[in-house]
């Protein structure tokens, strides 16, 4: 699936072969991180978060979880890990090596090499035979996944914010986790996990990152050589839409047997990720509800007693913002109306320069903490796919430095309160 280097635009955007090396001297440790993405399709997302477990369990020269795990001890106890995330329009398979970095070993062990030679395994050799996964790893990972999700339906604050999703986006695959649904469990197989592998193999966009003390150029150069990673265009199609309603905001009470409303919000944001709203949009979340020093926590949480648990948040990449409290089932109401004023003093302009200073403050000490950790570091770093030009650290701390009172004036009132959703206590409809 080679792709030319002619007609690029920022929704197509070639960069050969997408290995991102960052040196640096902070951690004894080297982390090597390969992201596969694929399109979201709700029709697929369970039988990728079934095969990324499958996956770090076992392979053809390891095929027990025994000889495995023994591997990883004796190299000096790398760990590998695998999860599954919601990227923009894309589903994600992260698959993570970490182990300890050569340079401080006493011998000469080539550990770096020894952990391609592992994720090369993981990936182009798992534990297959007859085009078909290993039945008892199948059935345990089916079993395991069944459990996480339904556990998910007595947790009334995950279940509550899933009904939001459902509700705002309707069919859309935005709405569903990205570990799946558990009725695409009982139809996956090993025979289907197959197919699913091998259409990551073939048409999954794939990065790969290096976070550790190393030399970039020979690094990438191992891993050209190691993987077979094919370069090809990395393509968005346009942001998750919201269907079109008569009535918006659009609001749905529903009863359970709660102790306490779950009362939230979903907001429409007017971002693309990297224009200066987004920066806006980072900086007005903080300070709305996204820190304990914003608005919501303060107004509805500490002076009013209206919410045990308040806070808003942000996918900016995606042009969205879910405000999400537990709130008394006799004050979901009035907890409603007070969120809503709270938001309309942003558009009135009714908030002081100490407010977004210290908001700023919050951003960029939280960004920098970010770099204290590898996997962040690589967070960050895959970002830069939906750029045309690489956002360096300094420039993201400047834009958010750089973001004025007024262009949060005119975001919020940009911003479209779509859903509202309460689920209470029978009887308090």
């Amino acid at each position: 699936m080679k792709a030319g280097y002619e007609n690029l635009n920022i929704n197509q955007k070639q960069n050969d072969l997408h290995i991102k090396v960052l040196p640096t001297t902070k951690f004894k440790t080297t982390t090597i991180t390969l992201k596969f993405m694929a399109p979201l399709d709700s029709k697929t997302m369970t039988a990728r978060s079934i095969l990324s477990k499958l996956l770090v369990r076992a392979t053809q020269q390891w095929p027990t979880d025994k000889a495995f795990n023994r591997h990883l001890s004796e190299l000096y106890g790398a760990y590998v890990n695998s999860f599954v995330s919601k990227f923009k329009d894309k589903h994600v398979i992260t698959i993570t090596l970490e182990l300890v970095n050569e340079r401080y070993l006493s011998d000469q062990t080539p550990l770096f090499e020894k952990g391609l030679n592992l994720l090369k395994e993981i990936v182009w050799n798992p534990l297959i035979s007859n085009q078909s996964f290993d039945n008892n790893f199948v059935a345990q990972e089916k079993a395991l996944l069944t459990k996480k999700l339904e556990a998910m339906v007595d947790n009334k604050s995950q279940i509550s914010f899933l009904n939001l999703l459902k509700l705002m986006f309707n069919e859309q695959p935005y709405r569903h986790l990205a570990s799946g649904q558990v009725e695409y469990i009982a139809d996956i197989t090993p025979e289907t996990l197959y197919d699913t592998y091998q259409s990551m193999l073939l048409n999954d966009y794939c990065a790969v990152y290096v976070v550790g003390n190393v030399e970039e150029q020979k690094v990438k150069s191992q891993i050209k050589s190691y993987f077979d990673i094919k370069p090809f265009q990395f393509k968005l199609s346009h942001a998750t839409p919201v269907p079109q309603r008569d009535k918006v905001p659009q609001e749905i009470v529903e009863t359970d047997e709660v102790d306490q409303a779950k009362l939230n919000m979903g907001f429409k944001l007017p971002v693309q990720f990297g224009d200066r709203q987004y920066f806006a949009s980072v900086v007005f979340n903080t300070m709305f509800g996204g820190d304990p020093s914003s608005v919501l926590f303060n107004e509805v949480r500490e002076k009013q007693s209206l919410a045990y648990s308040i806070h808003s948040q942000i996918d900016a990449k995606n042009g969205f913002m879910f405000v999400l409290s537990g709130v008394s089932t006799d004050k979901y109401e009035v907890a409603k109306d007070t969120i809503i004023a709270e938001f309309e003093k942003f558009q009135r302009g009714q908030f002081n320069e100490e407010k977004l200073e210290l908001a700023k403050k919050v951003i960029v000490s939280q960004r920098q903490e970010s770099y204290d950790r590898p996997k962040r570091m690589i967070e960050i770093l895959n970002n830069n796919i939906l750029l045309e030009n690489d956002l360096s650290e300094s420039d993201y701390i400047k834009h958010i430095q750089n973001v004025t009172k007024a262009e949060i004036i005119d975001l919020t009132k940009h911003i479209e309160l779509n859903t509202i959703y309460v689920l209470t206590k029978g009887g308090n409809d």
